[in-house]
């Protein structure tokens, strides 16, 4: 449903801006990762750290994901606003990773999270698929931050807000959990640490 609202959203928004005749432009990002400023987990990094937080309905999602950093969106927005030839649809994405390789390179730079490393019914060589934004760059724009950079600054910042532990490696049994609703509408996460015993 998230993303059949986002898609009739734009389509309305297109069909009001050309009965309008307003100047209009529509920028379409992936999934945006980043430090954020929220007391509660944003919707889009319960998908983007499911592998650390547990959420293991959100793995469809990031089977085949495509991100973009959150400061990296907000300066195509300006970007976009402040160029005279900007027009029409921008899709902003800068990074495509699989499943396997996101789980590869969390346990890489964060060794501390337990995280899987198979996944039922998704094969070890599933494509990468990629969004382009060939549209977007050839009007000059560039993206600053690599994948593990926007990992770094969304898990650093559910660190400091007390959203994700230090560590999982302690727990003896049972996974990390979050009350998480299949939502639109961004309810607080809170995550349950679950020692062995309840």
């Amino acid at each position: 449903m998230y993303f059949v609202s986002k898609t009739l959203a734009e389509r309305a928004a297109w069909k009001a801006a050309i009965e309008n005749n307003i100047d209009f432009i529509s920028v379409i990002p992936t999934l945006t990762v980043g430090p954020f400023i929220t007391p509660s987990f944003p919707p889009s990094l319960i998908t983007a750290l499911s592998l650390i937080n547990g959420t293991e309905s959100h793995y469809s999602i990031i089977k085949q994901g495509q991100y973009v950093h959150l400061d990296d969106l907000c300066e195509c927005h300006i970007f976009l606003y402040e160029n005279p030839e900007a027009k029409g649809r921008y899709i902003c994405s800068s990074h495509d990773a699989t499943i396997h390789q996101l789980a590869r390179m969390i346990k890489e730079k964060w060794p501390e999270y337990s995280v899987p490393t198979r996944f039922v019914g998704i094969d070890e060589d599933i494509p990468v698929v990629s969004f382009s934004s060939k549209k977007l760059t050839d009007l000059g724009f560039k993206f600053k931050y690599n994948l593990e950079e926007m990992f770094r600054g969304a898990i650093d910042s559910c660190k400091e807000k007390g959203l994700l532990p230090y560590s999982t490696k302690e727990v003896k049994k049972g996974l990390i959990t979050s009350h998480i609703d299949d939502h639109v509408q961004g309810q607080e996460c809170k995550l349950i640490k679950i020692n062995e015993g309840g």
